[in-house]
C-alpha cells in the first residue's frame, strides 16, 4: 500500500491553473458552479478516493455519527466538500475571506496566548480549512508570525499556484522531511521570538523511519505521528489545537474556528516516555474524532488511514 506522501496528486497543473484563472477573472460563484462536473468526474474515475471516502464514513456510522451505509451520493458530497475547501484555500491566500465570515469559538485560550506574547506549537488536522489559520495572526497582533511546517512535495503544484496568487505565500512555509539539529535550532529561535509553529497531527511521517503510535480513532486503531508532540517537548512551549469547520455556501459561507489549549508544556520523562507520548496522541485523536462527529463530511484524508 502506498504511503500518502507517495500518492499521485489529484488533478493536473493545467486544471488547477484554469481553476485559479477563472476564480480570479470571473469570481467565486462561477468557480463553484464548475465544481459540480469536476467532482462528478472524480467520482467516476478516482475509485481510490471514493473507496476511502466510504471507509471513513463507515467508521463514522460504526460510532453512531453517520446515519446509514455510505452511498455514491455521500461520496459525492464528501468530495465536493473537499473541492470547496480547496477553493477556500485560494480565497484565503488571495485575501478574499472577510473577517466577518470568521467565527472564533471560545476565545479565552486565543486571548490568553495573545496576552502572554509567547511562542507556541499549534497542532491542526485535515479537518475543514487549514488556511483560515492565517486569521490567527490578525487576532494575535501584527507582531505574531505563523509558520507552517509542511511536506510540500505532497501538493507541490497547488502550492505553486497559491504562491502566484500571493507573492508572500511561501515566506511562512518551512519544508521538512525530518527534524534535524539545524531545523530544531531554527524552530527554537522562532518560538523565542514569540512566533507560532503550525503542524498537522493526522498524517504519518513521509520519512520511512518516522515514528508513529497507534491510537483509537472512530472505533479502530490508527497510526498517528509522534513528531508533533516530540517537537513540542523539545521547544518547551505551550501547545494548542486548531480545528476549522465551515457552513453555508458562497458569500454566506462561514468558518467556525476552534482554538483550544492542549497542554502548557509537553513533558516526556525518560522512564515513561512511550506512555506519555501515547497519552498525548490519544487525547489528540479523541479531539479530532469529536470534531469529525460534528462535521462528518469535512475530514479530507482520502487514503487508507487505518491501514485496513
Amino acid at each position: 500500500m502506498a504511503h500518502w506522501s507517495k500518492m499521485a496528486e489529484v488533478g493536473t497543473s493545467w486544471g488547477l491553473n484554469l481553476t485559479f484563472f477563472v476564480y480570479r477573472v470571473l469570481g467565486e460563484r462561477m468557480v463553484r458552479l464548475l465544481l459540480h462536473p469536476i467532482v462528478f468526474w472524480f467520482l467516476l474515475f478516482a475509485p481510490g478516493a471514493r473507496r476511502n471516502s466510504s471507509a471513513y464514513l463507515s467508521r463514522l456510522r460504526g460510532v453512531g455519527a453517520f446515519a446509514h451505509a455510505p452511498t455514491w451520493r455521500d461520496n459525492y458530497r464528501h468530495l465536493h466538500a473537499f473541492a470547496s475547501s480547496a477553493l477556500d484555500k485560494v480565497a484565503a491566500w488571495m485575501g478574499r475571506i472577510d473577517r466577518n465570515r470568521l467565527i472564533f469559538e471560545k476565545q479565552a485560550d486565543l486571548y490568553a496566548l495573545r496576552d502572554s506574547g509567547r511562542g507556541a506549537v499549534i497542532i491542526g488536522s485535515h479537518l475543514g480549512s487549514l488556511e483560515t489559520a492565517r486569521a490567527l495572526a490578525a487576532h494575535l497582533g501584527q507582531q505574531r508570525k505563523i509558520n507552517a511546517i509542511v511536506y510540500t512535495d505532497h501538493a507541490i503544484r497547488f502550492n505553486a499556484i497559491l504562491a502566484r496568487s500571493n507573492p508572500g505565500f511561501a515566506v511562512n512555509l518551512i519544508q521538512v522531511s525530518r527534524l534535524g539539529p539545524d531545523t530544531a535550532i531554527e524552530l527554537t529561535e522562532k518560538i523565542d521570538r514569540g512566533e507560532l509553529l503550525f503542524i498537522v497531527g493526522d498524517r504519518t511521517p513521509a520519512a520511512e523511519n518516522g515514528r508513529v503510535a497507534l491510537a483509537e480513532f472512530l472505533g479502530a486503531p490508527a497510526p498517528f505521528a509522534q513528531g508533533p508532540f516530540i517537537l513540542a517537548s523539545l521547544l518547551k512551549c505551550p501547545v494548542y489545537l486548531f480545528f476549522c469547520l465551515s457552513e453555508g455556501s458562497g458569500s454566506e459561507r462561514r468558518f467556525h474556528i476552534h482554538f483550544e489549549h492542549f497542554v502548557e508544556r509537553v513533558e516526556l520523562p525518560r522512564k515513561t516516555r512511550d506512555a506519555a507520548l501515547q497519552a498525548l496522541i490519544q487525547r489528540y485523536a479523541d479531539r479530532l474524532a469529536y470534531y469529525c462527529r460534528i462535521a462528518p463530511l469535512q475530514w479530507f484524508n482520502f487514503y487508507d488511514f487505518w491501514h485496513s
